[in-house]
């Protein structure tokens, strides 16, 4: 696996940590939006140094180069200095035409690290409709089936990651607002910030979520598709081929293997969206109910106990973080009144958080008398083994199959002896694996359902080829 600094130049991220980075980060935007109107990433280096010099015109600020030893203040020198400075790290680089005529041309890594920073400036929203929408047409559209892997099941896994990142990242930003309520906001700054959080979260990211762009409108029917794939030995076939082409594997089951991983984890990455719905309807309804309850208590200002208290903390605050003389005062004027103490520990009912503690224990020598023998460790290493000789991989799922059938043509598949639910997820693996043309047995469905140990399964021939 490639480290990052084996594509980026050492001082890559040099200006953005200088202390003209937001200098730098503006000229970088800048510098980008003017090869928009172009057919790449390369424009004639008067024009940058142009968009550069009206950006500095608008700005006195004096800046240092070369080590911080010359002083400049004339815009087009900025802009001329930072195109060296951003050349020197690695973001640009000089080409010549025919003509003679130096054009700056942006480096091919420096792109999306480019986009990302204007995501995050833009603070973008994700069409989930859109994702789920383009999921769902593609595993729909027969005409893609020619090439499964390519055109179908290597968009979907992609698109459907990109979906659960999308909803951990509104997660985070739910997050995120309520961290920003502190007790020292007022009642005007609580407001804005939830009429802030209600513009850009509650009625356009949350509310689409829960609404028009709800997550499970398709999710049935693309979980329906994906079985089917699994289910059906000639667009298994296709698909192992193509994942073997794009993917540059030569082993035909290990190809199998990670296709049938790659849909089961779309199928459980569906299933899981559940999970992630519910913790951001937590953060959403905890935010709001923070939101309300410290407007309130801030506008608490009638004749109701309410007022009286929020007015008699408000004014003890002020006498307490007054001078010494009149401290002393109020604590005795207080004593009269109320007893109050520092509290020595956190109690269950504390809005503090316990602090957990973590200790590095001295490790032990391990004693002679406690290291395994040979024969123990040979024993270990069959147990293993056994253990291996038992999982559900196709191998032994196929082995299985052909001890059933022999001696068979067909079997239906509630003839299988259970007794344990381990022989109910023996069953399900043999439906899973049946699309694999080098297993010795295929499956026909009858449209029939039975029950056993309280589960209810479909019924299936299986029959051997």
């Amino acid at each position: 696996m490639k480290n990052l600094f084996q594509i980026l130049p050492e001082d890559f991220f040099k200006p953005l940590t200088s202390k003209y980075r937001k200098v730098y980060a503006d000229c970088i935007l800048l510098i980008f939006n003017t090869f928009k109107p172009e057919i790449s990433y390369g424009v004639n280096r008067e024009i940058v140094v142009k968009t550069l010099t009206e950006y500095f015109e608008n700005d006195d600020m004096e800046m240092t180069f070369d080590d911080e030893i010359t002083f400049i203040k004339d815009a087009r020198e900025k802009a001329n200095a930072v195109i060296a400075v951003l050349r020197a790290s690695g973001w640009l680089e000089y080409e010549q035409e025919k003509n003679h005529r130096l054009n700056l041309v942006l480096f091919e890594y420096a792109v999306p690290i480019i986009e990302s920073m204007n995501k995050v400036i833009q603070e973008e929203e994700t069409e989930y409709q859109g994702l789920i929408s383009q999921i769902h047409a593609s595993l729909q559209n027969k005409d893609l089936y020619v090439r499964p892997y390519e055109l179908i099941i290597k968009g979907v896994k992609e698109n459907t990651e990109r979906l659960i990142s999308e909803l951990k990242k509104l997660n985070v930003s739910i997050k995120r607002h309520i961290d920003k309520q502190t007790n020292d906001m007022s009642a005007a700054e609580i407001i804005d910030h939830f009429f802030e959080y209600h513009k850009n979260i509650g009625s356009k990211a949350y509310l689409r979520m829960k609404t028009s762009e709800n997550i499970s409108y398709f999710r049935s029917s693309i979980i329906e598709k994906i079985e089917e794939i699994m289910e059906n030995s000639a667009i298994m076939e296709r698909a192992v081929a193509g994942y073997m082409e794009v993917e540059q594997e030569n082993d035909n089951d290990k190809a199998y293997d990670n296709l049938v991983s790659d849909l089961l984890n779309v199928k459980s990455m569906f299933y899981r969206l559940d999970e992630i719905i519910e913790d951001i309807d937590l953060k959403h309804m905890r935010y709001m109910k923070n939101a309300v309850l410290r407007a309130r208590f801030k506008l608490a200002t009638g004749n109701n106990m309410e007022g009286k208290l929020s007015r008699i903390l408000n004014l003890l605050t002020e006498e307490l973080n007054s001078d010494e003389e009149d401290r002393e005062y109020v604590s005795k004027e207080l004593s009269e009144l109320c007893s109050i103490y520092t509290q020595g520990y956190i109690s269950p009912e504390s809005l503090r958080a316990i602090p957990v503690t973590k200790k590095n224990a001295v490790v032990d020598n391990m004693a002679e008398d406690e290291m395994m023998s040979g024969e123990q460790r040979q024993l270990y290493k069959e147990a293993l083994r056994m253990k291996n000789r038992t999982r559900f991989s196709r191998k032994n799922i196929n082995e299985y199959v052909s001890s059933l059938l022999e001696g068979k043509e067909k079997m239906s598949v509630d003839e299988i002896p259970i007794e344990t639910k381990r022989d109910l997820i023996r069953i399900i693996y043999i439906s899973i694996y049946a699309g694999n043309r080098a297993n010795n047995y295929e499956i026909r469905r009858t449209g029939k359902r039975v029950r056993k140990m309280g589960f209810e399964f479909p019924v299936f021939e299986i029959i051997k080829r």
